[in-house]
């Protein structure tokens, strides 16, 4: 009787208590709200993709000799460069929204697996940005010099 009244992360020498999961609560809340908005955008970047495509491709075009790189491919290419750009921050932010989702889900039925299945989500998801950013501040030094 006393072992289904405690945590049952006991078992590991680990126990969530009041604090620690009510800051679990607000991450897995925070996080749901920023996938949302992130995918909110997304949709937002198709449809205006897809709707205003050859206005871009005209601007492009008008640029001269800076829209060269889409004048070989036409219009249908730059709309395949935006769904795949968008298809990158889905899949990369869906990592987010699982964070949420599964450390919702370990708080209200005390799963180990579930928590562990959420932070391993969160930590691909650092990765995943860890690594654009790195390779954005080395486009950044690259153009610097």
């Amino acid at each position: 009787m006393e072992n289904s009244e405690q945590d049952h992360l006991a078992g590991m020498d680990l126990q969530l208590e009041g604090e620690v999961r009510h800051q679990l609560n607000d991450a897995a809340k925070w996080s749901r709200f920023i996938s949302v908005v992130v995918f909110f955008a997304c949709g937002l970047v198709l449809v205006s993709g897809t709707i205003g495509g050859a206005a871009i491709f005209n601007s492009f075009r008008r640029l001269g000799n800076a829209g060269d790189i889409f004048t070989g491919f036409g219009g249908s290419m730059l709309i395949v460069v935006i769904f795949f750009m968008v298809a990158v921050v889905a899949l990369v932010y869906y990592f987010l929204f699982n964070f949420s989702a599964k450390i919702k889900s370990a708080l209200i039925s005390e799963s180990i697996t579930e928590l562990n299945a959420g932070l391993r989500s969160l930590k691909i998801f650092f990765i995943i940005t860890t690594v654009f950013a790195i390779l954005s501040l080395l486009n950044t030094i690259v153009k610097l010099f």
